[in-house]
Parts: structure tokens; sequence; C-alpha cells
């Protein structure tokens, strides 16, 4: 099973960076992250991830905030994966995609700095599929005590 770690950045005026990526069938959002390493903390895999793909630093993760268990293509062949996604509270900041590596460069259409309601509106895919009712409830009771399934 492939097992990954995403930050969901959340300004206190409820907007989420997602980045836009090329997918099998249709562009989709999601939230900045990727593969654990070996041996790698989860939450250490996330900061790492996010510093790379966003180019931003001294971030602090406050909860992990939901798990996801869906599939991955990787290598031309699909796998199971689960997603953790950890919440890290920030300003907006203008991402750069410099520290990508070349295969996510590749991916990488955009960053975009969405409102829960225009994510809710728009007729764009997001992983998750729920993701505005997930930051919804997130910005409104703040995280559980322990992360919630995400769904697909």
């Amino acid at each position: 099973m492939q097992e990954s770690a995403r930050g969901v950045l959340l300004t206190p005026t409820g907007h989420v960076l997602l980045m836009k990526v090329a997918a099998t069938g249709h562009p989709l959002w999601i939230t900045p992250g990727g593969r654990i390493q070996a041996g790698e903390d989860a939450a250490v895999a996330a900061l790492r991830e996010v510093r790379e793909e966003t180019g931003r630093e001294g971030l602090r993760i406050t909860a992990e905030v939901w798990v996801r268990h869906g599939t991955c293509t990787s290598g031309g062949s699909q796998r199971p994966e689960r997603e953790r996604f950890f919440l890290m509270p920030t300003a907006r900041f203008a991402p750069t995609s410099v520290g990508m590596e070349r295969e996510e460069f590749q991916r990488h259409m955009a960053f975009r700095w969405w409102a829960i309601g225009e994510i809710a509106r728009s007729e764009e895919r997001f992983v998750p599929g729920n993701l505005a009712d997930l930051l919804r409830t997130l910005v409104a009771h703040g995280p559980t005590p322990a992360p919630i399934e995400s769904g697909e």
C-alpha cells in the first residue's frame, strides 16, 4: 500500500491552497503532499512535501484531520493508497514549484487559493471529492480528537 501525507494549508479567512494536477481523465485539485519515505514519520513527511511543492517553510501542524483510502497510479498500474491529511494554519503566500521533483513538476498545472464556497460551487474535480464539506466542518468545529475518514 502506498502511504502519503498531505498538508491542509488553511488561512484564517477560510481559504485553502490547492494544486491542479494532470490526472487520467480530467485534471484535479489536490492538497500539497506526497509519498512518505521508508521510516519517515507521517507529519515530518507532510511538512517536507509541502515545503518541496510550495516553497513554504516554517509551517506547523496543529492536527491530523482526515485519512483517505483510495488508489494511486504508479508505473502504469493502480495500487491501494492511504493518504493522511494534516492541518497547517497559514497566512496566504505565493507558492512556487521550484522545489518539486521532476515527476511532480510535469503533472503540476496551477496553484490556487480557494474559498470553501468556491469549491462547493465548482464543476472542477477535487480529492477528496467532498472537500468542501470536510473544510466547512473543520472551520466550524475545529479538528476532531482523531482523524476522520474522508471518503474517496
